[in-house]
């Protein structure tokens, strides 16, 4: 059998430790001490279940802890078991998603549920080579789980943990570079701890949290000041490398609410997205589009009505609000009008869209992105044009 050659090791600070080997014992037992001393009390600790852990572990992806208690209890309410979670509707998955974003998560988890029950499993099993074939099934979160869940000593790199083992460590280099980062897997592969790996990656987590912050570390209280490169450094914020942030780009839209009817007899007009979008793919919204850089809101409006509903349509509108609201490396500024038609006209769309009259029942059961929950809760509380 060849033996796989071990990724050439960054730059890293005077005085690191030339092999992450060297630090066992010591480091692994003083972080899964410390965590069992000071770890948060959160709702995914309580419980060795796979299927739980896997959905607070996808929950958490660019998300804060704050925000995804709240959901977490909520989704497995709904969905307490992986069956139930494989045989529910996609949009009542994605409603119950709603505002966490990120919605490509909760597909890749009613998907991947789907395909465990349809192989005959009532859980996560702890098969690494079959948890890595399922969709969103990153190596972190399989790893972050089956250590949990099942005990496996296997590592984890998440933003926290890497910045705690690049100072530890005392990388030099960006750790998002390629070979910085297969080395960094190959380092915390190294230091997993057999006895309780799942209790050692959830520390290196809340180390990084709590304690190893980006700005203002607290050495003085960390357990793994002993062994850290960077806190003996006396710098230890230099590390990671940052890269630097891509400018912000400020964007105006136009929303269009539009709606016919009166009273219980209220309908709204809402677009759903094609399941190929690049963002929220399959949410319902109501219509909009850029202004241009050569055009105006008012001309952008005008077009936007006359595209989907043709020139002889002539809806009463008036401005109702903006809402502000970030994508990415955008920064965008939605001006929402709110349109009246006397009899409803089916709008033209693409034959990859696909369009609804809908009650205000209805659009309270429709997956929404935050943005778009927003518009709807403004243009609800404004009365007839």
């Amino acid at each position: 059998m060849r033996t796989k050659t071990p990724p050439t090791p960054p730059s890293r600070i005077t005085g690191a430790a030339p092999d992450p080997a060297a630090l066992l014992p010591e480091l692994p037992c003083a972080l899964v001490a410390w965590f069992t001393k000071t770890a948060r009390d959160l709702p995914w600790r309580h419980t060795k279940d796979a299927y739980r852990i896997w959905v607070s572990e996808v929950m958490l992806q660019q998300t804060q802890v704050r925000t995804v208690i709240g959901y977490f209890r909520k989704f497995l309410d709904l969905f307490p078991t992986l069956a139930d979670l494989a045989a529910a509707p996609e949009e009542k998955v994605l409603r119950a998603w709603e505002g966490l974003g990120y919605y490509r998560r909760a597909r890749g988890l009613h998907a991947s549920a789907k395909l465990l029950v349809k192989q005959g499993h009532a859980n996560l099993p702890p098969d690494p080579e079959l948890l890595a074939t399922l969709p969103g099934m990153g190596e972190y979160t399989r790893n972050a789980v089956l250590s949990q869940a099942h005990g496996l000593p296997l590592p984890i790199i998440e933003a926290n943990s890497q910045r705690v083992l690049c100072r530890i460590l005392g990388v030099q280099e960006d750790p998002a570079r390629g070979p910085v980062k297969k080395w960094l897997w190959h380092a915390a592969a190294k230091l997993v701890c057999t006895r309780d790996p799942g209790a050692y990656n959830q520390a290196l987590m809340e180390l990084g949290a709590l304690v190893c912050s980006p700005q203002k570390p607290a050495c003085l209280v960390c357990p793994a000041r002993p062994w850290c490169a960077a806190a003996a450094s006396g710098a230890p914020e230099a590390l990671p490398l940052k890269t630097a942030r891509p400018t912000i780009t400020q964007v105006t839209e136009v929303c269009l609410a539009l709606r016919t009817g009166e009273g219980p007899a209220t309908r709204w007009l809402l677009v759903r997205r094609p399941d190929t979008a690049s963002r929220w793919a399959g949410l319902w919204e109501f219509p909009h589009q850029p202004v241009p850089d050569d055009s105006t809101p008012e001309a952008t409006l005008e077009e936007m009505v006359q595209g989907l509903l043709g020139k002889s349509a002539k809806p009463a509108i008036r401005h109702a609000g903006i809402i502000q609201h970030a994508i990415t490396r955008y920064q965008v500024s939605m001006r929402v009008e709110l349109g009246t038609l006397k009899t409803p006209r089916t709008p033209a769309l693409s034959e990859h869209d696909a369009s609804a009259w809908l009650a205000t029942p209805e659009i309270a059961s429709l997956p929404l992105s935050a943005p778009q929950r927003r518009v709807w809760n403004l243009v609800a509380q404004v009365g007839p044009v």
